[in-house]
């Protein structure tokens, strides 16, 4: 049974003053601290907002297009009961990319690359403990490419980080000046049946085109990456 959370959305530059505080998030039915966490997107709210190169909104609250240069982008068709909608990419008249975000049920994370050739996708379907998942984009002419940024950081966090009860949530961040990498957020449900791997997080700098990874970061080093990137 999936319960939902409502709760007002928190931006990535409350996450990091959480983090350096050390502070609990309680969740408004009473599961543990979620300070480990990516705090947008998160619950319910009638938030929409963009700012630097994301915009995060609620489409089941509001049904929003978001222009980005020459492209415009929504989430249409969505439908209660946990089951998602269409993530929809326009330029101009010519529909570039219609897919689904499975589970959809609450907000939803656009982030761009600086050169706008590559986005990714955070959804979630609980709010501010989780589920999150991720899909990456690029943008070659008029044909969209799914790129496999997340697959090998998830398999390695995985591995070490694990919740059986819940699985763990995939979060991005931002892309680097280049464009050609992603910062991922990675961590486990922050809930007493995680056990001691409960809120666990960590940093993952990977190749968007292979998902090969470069760097991983400590809570602490990704807690001062975004202190000095903030993306809102």
């Amino acid at each position: 049974m999936r319960f939902r959370v409502i709760m007002p959305l928190m931006s990535p530059r409350m996450f990091s003053r959480y983090l350096l505080r050390f502070a609990l998030l309680v969740l408004a039915v009473g599961c543990p601290a979620a300070w480990a966490q990516l705090d947008a997107p998160t619950a319910f709210s009638d938030f929409v907002g963009c700012k630097h190169h994301t915009c995060t909104w609620v489409p089941w609250d509001t049904h929003k297009t978001f222009k980005h240069g020459e492209f415009v982008y929504t989430v249409d068709n969505f439908k209660e009961n946990d089951e998602g909608g269409d993530f929809v990419l326009r330029r101009g008249d010519r529909e570039l990319l219609r897919t689904p975000l499975k589970d959809l049920s609450a907000s939803v994370s656009v982030v761009w690359s600086p050169d706008s050739r590559s986005f990714a996708v955070t959804w979630s379907n609980g709010g501010a403990s989780g589920w999150f998942d991720v899909r990456v984009f690029q943008i070659r002419g008029d044909m969209v490419f799914e790129l496999p940024a997340v697959d090998v950081a998830f398999e390695n966090f995985k591995a070490r980080h694990w919740c059986p009860a819940r699985g763990d949530n995939r979060q991005a961040y931002r892309w680097t000046s280049d464009s050609q990498e992603l910062i991922l957020v990675l961590s486990v449900y922050p809930t007493s049946d995680c056990g001691k791997q409960m809120g666990h997080a960590e940093g993952f700098v990977v190749n968007a085109s292979t998902g090969r990874i470069k760097q991983n970061w400590n809570l602490h080093r990704l807690e001062a990456y975004i202190r000095s990137h903030p993306e809102w």
